[in-house]
């Protein structure tokens, strides 16, 4: 059997929990930093980085919709 150093797999618990949304990034730089002893903003660019997978684009929503005619009321008077 492989022995998996706990450190690593902490780490990577730590970016998996942050990519779907289960941590903050303050929480995630915070954890990381403390575990792997990597300066704070060095472990906020690399995560950072990572991205995350619950993420819904407001933007591309709107635009989506802007794509769509709206209905307008002609009536005058």
């Amino acid at each position: 059997m492989v022995n998996i150093n706990p450190t690593v797999e902490g780490t990577i618990d730590i970016l998996i929990d942050y990519k779907k949304g289960g941590l903050t990034l303050a929480q995630a730089v915070e954890r990381f930093s403390k575990l792997t002893g990597i300066d704070a903003p060095i472990s906020e660019k690399y995560i950072r980085e990572l991205g995350r997978d619950n993420i819904i684009s407001l933007n591309s929503e709107r635009q989506n919709r802007a794509g769509k005619p709206e209905k307008t009321d002609d009536r005058t008077g």
